[in-house]
């Protein structure tokens, strides 16, 4: 049973990457949602984000150049999120000190 599955799990080795890669990704989209609904963005972290954008660009140069799919969809699709988050916490948090 397990010499098996082990093969199993060494033949379908990409499937595993793609599945954890898009559920790590698919984290970030409720809330990418959540903060351009209520454009409340005081509980963001900007380096957080910030982060998570170069953390996502170095993974998708690696994802390139070893042509590794399932990493250059998920570091794309993270960067996406994480960029958007930043876009609405530099916009809604400098509109927010401008009307106080």
């Amino acid at each position: 049973m397990g010499k098996i599955f082990l093969e199993w799990l060494i033949t379908n080795i990409e499937i595993l990457g793609f599945t954890a890669a898009m559920l790590g990704t698919f984290s970030l989209i409720p809330q990418v949602i959540k903060t351009a609904k209520s454009h409340s963005v005081a509980g963001i972290s900007l380096i957080m984000y910030i982060i998570i954008s170069i953390d996502s660009v170095l993974w998708l140069i690696y994802g390139s150049v070893l042509a590794l799919v399932p990493l250059i969809v998920q570091s794309s699709i993270t960067f996406t999120c994480a960029f958007i988050m930043i876009i609405m916490k530099l916009l809604w948090n400098n509109k927010k000190i401008r009307e106080n």
